[in-house]
């Protein structure tokens, strides 16, 4: 079996938390299928690919094995809904580095536009059979512009889509996608990694103090996480509780300095909000042991994995009710701990929902074996099911 992956969401040395759950996927589907060759053509938006630079990125320790090759797909963010086209350029060009002879049996390709939409649009690769994957933002955004929707629609015809989401499949049948075509399939979570451990232990290891509440975010500084709303709750708490209420932010992005000043601005001190930067998982997974709950406050999202994470963890989350969140939260088992599901975007509201949630001490135990089902092996076996289904 020839698989091969093809997306900017992929990780290098550089930004090694890029597509970090695309990754991971494709790891779990070769730890069932170690016979398999999966290969990777990672081609990621510059103006490299006009001036035929070469692309140096290389993948992370343990990627080779996937023996990735990136490329520069040519974007014009002022023609968005032409950017299918040029990264089919790219798409062709970067077929001529596979071996000769060498030909996929399946395409796996994550993120509807413009890269899916882009390698519908390759003649060499038609006839393969393609699994696309809706990741948040592609659905979210681009069906309501009109060229991305038309492309995203015809691209539905031709493969298997899979939705991290079932709020992003009911979007893609109201556009009129065919319901046989679209599948919802919820990320994987590394158990593990993500385990419940010994709080003060975590915070030990991570020179964290011993005192007060710990909240955590991980993920990117940008507009559409809606992180002013966390950082004003979190602040109306710190004004009202006796002990101290700190902020952990575990991720970077445009917004930082805004979001730095913001905190001032409410008041909270310059030691309430550790700005950590990026983590690897291993770290992540420490601060989550050692955090109360774990917060999001986006304008939207599919499933995020960090709540998957946060569950493996034993922890409680807070978050707004956007996208396919609920979902989780729908099959979570009765008296595992106050989760907190935050309507509206008051900052009295989510900081209500903090208090609720710091009041609680969820079971951890269960919270990790409900966690356990969305394993990756699990996830992994259905994208197997799913790319091998009209393989002949």
């Amino acid at each position: 079996m020839r698989l091969l992956f093809i997306s900017n969401l992929f990780p290098d040395t550089g930004q090694p938390w890029r597509g970090l759950d695309n990754v991971t996927l494709l790891h779990a589907m070769r730890a069932q299928r170690p016979e398999a060759d999966i290969r990777v053509l990672c081609l990621r938006p510059g103006h490299g690919f006009w001036k035929g630079s070469h692309c140096d990125l290389k993948p992370r320790p343990g990627d080779e094995v996937f023996q990735p090759i990136y490329g520069w797909a040519p974007y014009v963010p002022k023609f968005g809904g032409m950017n299918d086209r040029l990264f089919a350029l790219a798409v062709r060009r970067a077929l001529s580095k596979l071996p000769a002879g060498w030909k996929p049996d399946a395409l796996l390709v994550p993120w509807l536009f413009p890269d899916g939409c882009g390698v519908n649009r390759v003649q060499e690769l038609a006839g393969v059979p393609m699994v696309s994957v809706a990741q948040g933002s592609d659905v979210h955004q681009y069906l309501a512009l009109k060229m991305r929707r038309q492309a995203i629609l015809n691209l539905a015809k031709r493969a298997r889509i899979i939705t991290r989401s079932e709020d992003l499949r009911q979007r893609l049948l109201r556009a009129g996608a065919d319901a046989g075509q679209v599948r919802t399939v919820y990320n994987g979570v590394d158990t593990e990694m993500f385990y419940p451990g010994d709080p003060l232990e975590a915070r030990a290891s991570l020179n964290l103090p011993r005192d007060g509440k710990l909240l955590l975010f991980v993920g990117n500084f940008l507009p559409v996480k809606g992180l002013d709303l966390l950082i004003k709750a979190t602040a109306l708490n710190a004004r009202e509780m006796s002990e101290p209420l700190r902020l952990v932010m575990i991720g970077s992005g445009p917004l930082q300095q805004e979001l730095v000043a913001l905190a001032k601005q409410e008041g909270l001190p310059d030691d309430s909000v550790i700005w950590a930067g990026r983590r690897p998982p291993a770290e992540v997974a420490q601060f989550m042991r050692c955090s109360d709950a774990v917060c999001l406050s986006s304008h939207n999202e599919g499933v995020p994995n960090v709540l998957l994470e946060s569950l493996a963890s034993g922890r409680a989350f807070v978050t707004t009710d956007v996208g396919g969140i609920s979902e989780i939260l729908d099959a979570v088992p009765a008296g595992l701990g106050r989760l907190g599901l935050v309507n509206g975007r008051e900052p009295a509201a989510y900081a209500s929902a903090l208090r609720s949630v710091l009041t609680s001490v969820p079971a951890q135990e269960a919270l990790r074996q409900y966690a356990s089902t969305l394993a990756w092996p699990h996830c992994a076996e259905v994208y197997w099911q799913e790319v091998t289904a009209k393989v002949r």
